[in-house]
């Protein structure tokens, strides 16, 4: 069954999460051979470089999946675009390493993106600047949350104090959901601004007293298989010296994808944010570009 995604025409921005599992013992030699095809000899000689077999395999599956899923939103939104093969896809990088589309295919397919992946699974964030909205920065985070991590030596060297307080504030069997909540929320926002460990992490800071929880239903083949929790209205401040100033342009959330796993979006947009969840395995990905 085709993984169709709806042409949507509303004035707000719509935001497209693809989740997609990492499950490299079911990548076949047939699979990794077609992806292979897809990717250019740079793409290949960084995949190649990983030792072991399952890095490598799992290396492969990120690069396929990011370039057939925006094969797959710049056929099915807007009108009149042609259809792009995955293997057509170029991208060019910041000095810090995120990833984006040349500028030619940027200007034509209107598409911005950012992906991220934490142990056995891959998320990809897609948008596209239409006539009604722009879209300045976005960036994605998903973080496997970890009983075994000493959170609280961490708070004080990555955390704001108001941060801090309001975590510590919590039940005690609250504080470590909070801890990688933030962590998330945090990890995107640097990943949207594309500078790494160049933007302090307590240059910033998010303030959940006015969160509001939302569900977010997640599709797969065409059939809504699961409804996650999403939580919006969180405010992003931004830290100079002693002065604290609202980013007011900016949209951040999050969310969790089973209880393992958490994600997290910022991004600076000029218009509301519709979310729309969809999971894509590689095989399912591959089957909508077989004939080709």
């Amino acid at each position: 069954m085709s993984q169709a995604i709806s042409p949507l025409k509303s004035e707000k921005g719509t935001l497209r999460l693809f989740f997609c599992p990492l499950e490299h013992e079911l990548l076949t030699s047939e699979q990794a051979d077609s992806i292979r095809r897809w990717l250019p000899e740079d793409e290949l000689t960084k995949v190649s470089r990983y030792i072991q077999l399952s890095a490598r395999d799992k290396g492969l599956m990120v690069r396929g999946l990011l370039r057939g899923i925006l094969s797959l939103v710049a056929k099915e939104t807007g009108a009149n675009r042609e259809s792009v093969s995955p293997a057509d896809w170029r991208f060019e990088y910041g000095k810090q390493g995120k990833p984006k589309l040349v500028s030619e295919q940027q200007a034509q397919s209107g598409l911005l993106f950012n992906i991220s992946h934490s142990g056995d699974w891959l998320v990809v964030a897609v948008m596209e600047k239409t006539e009604h909205h722009k879209i300045n920065e976005l960036g994605v985070d998903i973080e496997r949350c970890r009983q075994t991590t000493n959170i609280y030596p961490i708070l004080n060297h990555y955390f704001t104090l108001e941060e801090s307080k309001a975590l510590l504030a919590l039940p005690n069997d609250k504080q470590r959901e909070r801890f990688f909540d933030l962590w998330a929320l945090k990890e995107s926002y640097i990943k949207a601004k594309g500078l790494g460990l160049a933007l302090s992490l307590k240059s910033f800071s998010f303030d959940f007293s006015g969160i509001k929880k939302e569900k977010l239903d997640l599709f797969a083949k065409g059939r809504c298989i699961d409804v996650l929790p999403l939580f919006e209205n969180i405010q992003l401040n931004l830290h100079r010296g002693e002065s604290v100033k609202s980013a007011d342009t900016w949209s951040v959330l999050f969310g969790k994808l089973n209880e393992e796993y958490r994600f997290a979006v910022s991004l600076d947009i000029d218009s509301k944010l519709d979310t729309h969840a969809q999971k894509i395995d590689i095989t399912a990905l591959l089957k909508e570009f077989e004939s080709n």
